[in-house]
């Protein structure tokens, strides 16, 4: 039941949900999976992660949607500069921060994408 109330919501926020969800794992994993250390800025994604799950919370789909377009907007700030690395990252010569921003990016368009789809055919209402 618990379950099925937290799906039972907005195209915009079901989106903005598994954007957080997806960044929070992003940041976990590049911050605990890597050898060695790493710097705290590797969580970055997982604090962009959680914001995307508070503003999936907005009750009204345009202003989550807006909220949403600025963590996707951070998101591509940070990871979009690792896009052309990406065919490098394929051939397995980039490390695991260029992984970790690139894949952060992949998910942002993915995400804006998405609610641009659900703003324009989904459920907008509770």
């Amino acid at each position: 039941m618990a379950l099925a109330a937290i799906w039972n919501v907005n195209c915009v926020a079901r989106t903005l949900r598994v954007l957080g969800v997806v960044l929070v794992a992003i940041g976990a994993a590049g911050y605990l999976l890597p050898a060695g250390t790493v710097h705290w800025t590797a969580l970055i994604p997982a604090i962009l992660g959680v914001l995307a799950l508070a503003a999936s919370f907005a009750r009204n789909a345009v202003v989550a949607a807006v909220l949403g377009a600025v963590v996707c907007a951070v998101a591509l700030m940070g990871g979009g500069s690792a896009l052309p690395q990406v065919p490098a990252l394929l051939a397995g010569d980039a490390g695991p921060a260029i992984a970790s921003r690139a894949a952060t990016a992949a998910v942002a368009i993915l995400a804006l994408a998405g609610m641009g789809w659900a703003l324009a055919f989904g459920r907008r209402s509770v």
